[in-house]
């Protein structure tokens, strides 16, 4: 069982977050309590993050994330056990809201249950066209209660009725199409565009990136009004720094900016 962070050299605040614990990557507390940790040893000058598996199960040749909830593990967990693990999975999915850094979700050829739940908490998700996603924990006697809210946010309240009552799954294309990803693609294509994907965040200010996500983050919390009050500070902080003046200057002589790493 084991998590990875990693750095690049040559873009010093992207970074890389590789998880493989099992074949399919299933979710019990020691495995949430070490994502968790992983999320939380993210250095804060970390602008742009991804989180990957390492695991060795594939579906048409892409890994897939996590196949959820370790059922041989949960089935028979009694009440005080079933809440000390739902803790260590809001845990581990409130390491990522957390981030200031920006993070894109591999989900790969299949990312469910609380998996899918993890995903949703990132800021972009990237799947294969064909890929099993989607939140089937009432299949197996449970609700989705941790970030099932997330969700309605992302669909709607009837799409996503419609889909934490039945637990049925959604191909990549279909996730696409409801905007459950950002991305679905060929998996002959797929590390090319999650490479794309990455490269065109990376591309951006750090700092820009990380502002912009403590401003969502607190519209999230405090809602809209509330929230754009409160982030007029920290947009004031950008101005006058080498980032917003190089991001500018770039910008207006027409050429690629060079962020310090």
């Amino acid at each position: 069982m084991s998590t990875t962070l990693s750095r690049e050299a040559d873009r010093q605040h992207v970074a890389h977050l590789r998880i493989d614990f099992n074949d399919l990557n299933l979710l019990s507390v020691p495995e949430a309590q070490a994502l968790r940790d992983a999320l939380r040893s993210v250095p804060e000058d970390i602008a742009v993050l991804t989180i990957s598996s390492e695991a060795s199960e594939k579906i048409d040749a892409v890994r897939g994330l996590s196949a959820g909830l370790d059922l041989e593990w949960a089935h028979t967990l009694d009440a005080h056990e079933g809440q000390a693990l739902l803790t260590a999975f809001y845990e581990m999915i409130e390491a990522v809201r957390n981030l200031d850094a920006v993070v894109i979700c591999d989900c790969g050829s299949y990312t469910l249950g609380v998996g899918f739940e993890l995903a949703m908490a990132c800021e972009f998700r990237i799947a294969t066209e064909d890929a099993r996603l989607g939140l089937p924990e009432v299949n197996v006697g449970i609700p989705t209660v941790i970030h099932g809210g997330l969700l309605t946010r992302l669909v709607g309240l009837q799409t996503a009725t419609e889909l934490l009552y039945t637990g049925r799954t959604l191909s990549g294309e279909r996730a696409r199409e409801l905007d459950l990803v950002n991305r679905a693609v060929d998996p002959e294509e797929y590390d090319d565009a999650l490479d794309s994907l990455v490269s065109e965040l990376a591309a951006k200010s750090p700092q820009a990136l990380q502002s912009q996500k403590r401003v969502m983050r607190r519209f999230r919390s405090v809602g809209l009004e509330r929230g754009m009050e409160a982030s007029i500070g920290d947009m004031g902080r950008v101005f006058g720094t080498h980032e917003q003046r190089e991001a500018m200057t770039a910008f207006l002589e027409d050429r690629e900016p060079e962020f310090e790493p």
